[in-house]
């Protein structure tokens, strides 16, 4: 298990499967986060994101559909699709993320190593684009 690394505001991440031992295919990270917590609108132009949530209840937009996704829910974000999440629950949420393929793993290990200013252009090499700097959601 990689170690953890701070993503989002109130957000936690850590690889638990590498891209290096799935030859390229996907690689598995887990996000931990606070009630409230989303990441900016963003899309990804290598990779589809499988998730799986672990605990709390997630809102997700994908393009112009949102949808609630409680504990045991699944949800394929297809590659190129702008997306978003929040933790709507009151707890601290966890979820599983599946990436194909799988070298996206490789920049949050860069993320993780670079200055916190670095970061769209870091995830821009990767092939993330972020749509901008707040959440799509109201936390009602």
């Amino acid at each position: 298990m990689g170690p953890w690394y701070e993503g989002t505001a109130g957000e936690r991440i850590a690889v638990r499967l590498s891209s290096t031992d799935t030859n390229g295919a996907y690689a598995i990270v887990e996000s931990v986060a606070a009630p409230g917590c989303s990441p900016p609108m963003h899309l990804h132009r290598n990779e589809e994101e499988h998730f799986v949530v672990l605990a709390g209840t997630y809102r997700i937009l994908i393009e112009d559909k949102m949808f609630d996704a409680p504990v045991g829910s699944s949800v394929t974000v297809p590659r190129g699709s702008r997306h978003s999440w929040r933790n709507i629950s009151n707890e601290t949420g966890r979820l599983l993320i599946i990436l194909t393929p799988g070298a996206f793993d490789k920049c949050i290990q860069t993320i993780r190593d670079s200055p916190a200013d670095q970061m769209l252009e870091i995830a821009a090499r990767y092939g993330v684009s972020s749509l901008g700097h707040r959440s799509a959601f109201s936390l009602h």
